[in-house]
């Protein structure tokens, strides 16, 4: 198994290896990416004023192919952060990215009927994930409540039962989740492939 898992260092290295052999086209291509990679980043962490007019600076007096490279990964570093949200921060990294999308591939007509559509989706998954472990809380809440009483009658003292700890409700609430991710993730990766098709 270890010999499998190729460390950052030897990554590194070989990358290194293949940039010494590489042609001047390929060097050029690799700077391009990493450039393109940088500028989406900052854009997503928002150190930038202006992506857009940073975008057409970068793009200018560019090749039909260097343009072609650049917003490609752009568009990867964007797709990567589009995720089924976890969390209230995850929705909005999905909704700035998807906002970088539009930026760089504004010329695509129906881009912002895509990108509508896949905000809309990973909207759905929280809102319908968030009303499932509600309703699920508040199912297993009235069983728990009477072991509450029973156990609190037995020793005397009172006792307050952690549910979202109780092994049965993590177990339930993990085959409803994997369920709900499958399901959306289906959505998800089928509407961020049509993204990628859009260049290639």
């Amino acid at each position: 198994m270890a010999d499998e898992i190729k460390s950052t260092l030897e990554l590194a290295l070989e990358k290194a290896e293949k940039l010494g052999k590489a042609s001047k086209e390929e060097l050029e291509a690799e700077k391009l990416k990493e450039e393109a990679q940088r500028l989406s980043a900052k854009f997503l962490r928002d150190e930038l004023e202006d992506f857009e007019k940073v975008v057409k600076e970068f793009l200018k007096n560019k090749r039909p192919d260097q343009r072609k490279i650049i917003l490609q990964s752009m568009v990867k570093v964007f797709l990567r952060n589009i995720v089924l949200p976890f969390n209230e921060y995850q929705l909005e990294d999905g909704k700035k990215a998807l906002k970088g999308l539009n930026i760089v591939l504004k010329n695509v007509p129906e881009i912002n009927k895509l990108s509508q559509g896949v905000e809309k989706l990973l909207k759905e998954y929280f809102s319908h994930k968030q009303a499932i472990y509600k309703e699920l809380l508040k199912r297993f809440s009235s069983g728990v409540e009477a072991l509450e009483q029973a156990i609190s009658n037995e020793i005397g003292a009172q006792v307050k039962i952690n549910i979202e700890e109780h092994p049965q409700f993590k177990e339930e609430w993990n085959k409803i989740k994997q369920r709900l991710d499958e399901e959306y993730g289906r959505q998800l990766e089928y509407m961020k492939n049509i993204f990628e098709k859009i260049l290639s």
